[in-house]
């Protein structure tokens, strides 16, 4: 016979309440504790463990929803992390581990994965395995939880606690559990749909625009017409390939200080949706390009390739991957010729790679800072070790001074080629304040001030517009006649 222990229930937690005084949090993980990502995210993880995780996880899961539990024991390396709970326990267990509490997983269907969870020490502090079904299993269940936390204990709300009423164990009230659910978002919202989408990552399509301006064709209202194609296709390519990036790094988004936040990373938007995305914008972006030629659909489709491979291998390889980086942004200017149907300039290639290479180690060189204060030795998902820091500076500033001298030796040569350049002297204030702006860039860098992403703060820093506005200026000025 069970003895009846009243477990108190946990309500709001008073500002006045110590850690003694919590009541342990006891979670059942075969009922509404596991998240409806469960097997999505147990899929994600498989993928990455290599093709004997994704055919471990093929062979299994048509055996049942419990069986995915023998993946978690059989893939030592298999990452598991908040995205298998329920965004709202998830919440709930955050905020009892602040207080100084303690939480208790109980299941009998995933021991694997409430061990994997409990040696982690962050999402569980201890665990009970119960092995019996039925009013027996329950019985069992009930007492070995009294037996762990004999002082009282905090149960979730559940569909079915009739035993826990029969053995004289008041019911615990869903308050703490519906504050929790009250915190997690809706999915769907526009707010979550643009952030998941990088919608104001666009700003980068605005390159596709740079070789119909610099190509004299400003007036050209079907070069226009061709260049807006163009910035929706890559808009919705892109848009998907930063979901798939999304999904592959969604451990090292969890552990990253503002990554964190993306909505798939936070649960905000669930695998599922994100697949159907990525299927709609490669499927959209891939027919629009179709309209402008096969040439387009070229430069798309190695675009698409360079942003897997880069997702899947040269991110993890040091300088390597700023170089790829660079070689995207570049792309976007090469399909600004092709869809307008405008010769490319090399002088515009050439500064292109040595500028966004110079941001992207920019980029790199702030993660060092923070991974360095951190005491990290590496920075996670990576191929940079903290002691690369002054390398990274070293090319970083040498990209940078190649950029401005291409400007240069650009604004040299281009009078004599291009005759719409009427004033060419003006031209000279664009190197003057690329310069300015790397140098900006660079300092910040250097000061930990920088954001994790240069294109993002040029966005929101003033200075880096009016430098901005001064380089489209000085073009414009140079082409309109005295």
């Amino acid at each position: 016979m069970v003895h009846s222990t009243k477990p108190t229930v946990l309500l709001d937690l008073p500002a006045h309440m110590t850690s003694a005084q919590l009541l342990p949090l006891v979670i059942d993980l075969d009922r509404e504790a596991l998240s409806p990502r469960w097997i999505p995210e147990l899929f994600i993880s498989s993928v990455r463990c290599g093709l004997g995780g994704t055919w471990s996880f093929m062979q299994t899961c048509a055996s049942g929803r419990n069986s995915l539990d023998a993946i978690v024991q059989s893939l030592p390396g298999l990452a598991i992390s908040d995205g298998v709970l329920d965004p709202k326990i998830v919440a709930l267990v955050m905020e009892i581990h602040e207080e100084g509490g303690k939480v208790i997983l109980l299941t009998r269907a995933f021991p694997a994965l409430a061990r994997r969870l409990c040696d982690t020490k962050i999402w569980a502090d201890e665990m009970i395995v119960a092995d019996e079904d039925g009013d027996v299993g329950e019985l069992e269940r009930l007492a070995a939880v009294m037996a762990r936390c004999p002082s009282g204990f905090t149960v979730l709300p559940s569909d079915d606690l009739s035993l826990w009423r029969r053995s004289g164990n008041s019911l615990p009230s869903a308050s703490l559990y519906s504050q929790a659910e009250d915190r997690a978002s809706p999915e769907g919202t526009f707010a979550i749909w643009s952030r998941a989408m990088r919608l104001h990552q666009w700003c980068k399509n605005l390159l596709i625009f740079v070789p119909l301006i610099l190509a004299g064709h400003a007036l050209d209202v079907k070069a226009w017409l061709m260049a807006v194609t163009g910035f929706i296709c890559f808009g919705l390519v892109a848009s998907a390939t930063y979901l798939i990036n999304d999904l592959h790094d969604l451990e090292h988004d969890r552990a990253h200080r503002s990554k964190r936040y993306r909505p798939l990373a936070s649960g905000l938007m669930t695998i599922p949706s994100a697949v159907l995305a990525i299927a709609a914008g490669l499927c959209l972006g891939i027919i629009l390009a179709a309209s402008a030629g096969p040439a387009a659909v070229l430069v798309i489709g190695v675009y698409i390739f360079l942003t897997l491979v880069y997702t899947l291998i040269l991110k993890r390889i040091a300088m390597i991957d700023t170089v790829a980086l660079a070689a995207l942004f570049t792309l976007r200017l090469l399909a600004g010729s092709v869809f307008c149907g405008i010769a490319g300039s090399p002088w515009l290639f050439v500064l292109s790679m040595f500028i966004f290479t110079s941001l992207a180690l920019a980029k790199r060189f702030s993660e060092i800072r923070i991974h360095a204060a951190r005491s990290d030795a590496a920075i996670p998902g990576r191929g940079y070790l903290i002691e690369d820091g002054p390398v990274v500076l070293t090319f970083g500033a040498a990209t940078a001074t190649a950029a401005v001298l291409i400007v240069s030796l650009y604004i040299f040569e281009a009078p004599a080629r291009q005759a719409f350049y009427i004033r060419p002297e003006f031209l000279w204030a664009a190197p003057v304040a690329v310069f300015l702006w790397l140098a900006r860039v660079w300092t910040l860098c250097g000061r930990g001030s920088l954001n994790d992403d240069p294109v993002e703060f040029a966005l929101k820093d003033r200075a880096s517009l009016a430098l901005g506005l001064i380089v489209a200026a000085s073009f414009g000025i140079a082409c309109v006649p005295a």
